[in-house]
């Protein structure tokens, strides 16, 4: 979260603001995700990804970013062996992202 603050000139309003974004259309971007993967859809799962992986970069959720990473990497050479589960784990890895986050604004 520090490091989030001083990419973002150390404005938490900003922050709060990002954040309010990502809340909206991570959910959106997550959908296309689970469907590509439902569907087989190797584009699908590499764009998705790359996107979901863009806004993690922005506050630095490394975990969450690299398992979104591996996703895209996955649709990009037409693998998916065991995505539906790296899926699973994204998911989880964005709760908990946004859980501590929520919880270090609250402080500011």
């Amino acid at each position: 979260m520090p490091a989030t603050l001083a990419r973002l000139g150390d404005n938490a309003a900003l922050v709060r603001e990002l954040l309010e974004l990502f809340r909206e259309d991570a959910p959106v971007f997550q959908s296309r995700l689970t469907n590509a993967l439902s569907h087989g859809d190797f584009a699908g799962v590499a764009r998705a990804s790359h996107s979901l992986s863009g806004m993690l970069t922005t506050f630095g959720a490394e975990a969450a970013m690299q398992i979104a990473q591996c996703l895209e990497r996955m649709g990009q050479v037409g693998d998916l062996t065991g995505a539906k589960a790296q899926n699973e784990k994204l998911g989880d890895e964005i709760s908990r992202f946004l859980k501590i986050v929520s919880e270090k604004l609250a402080e500011l």
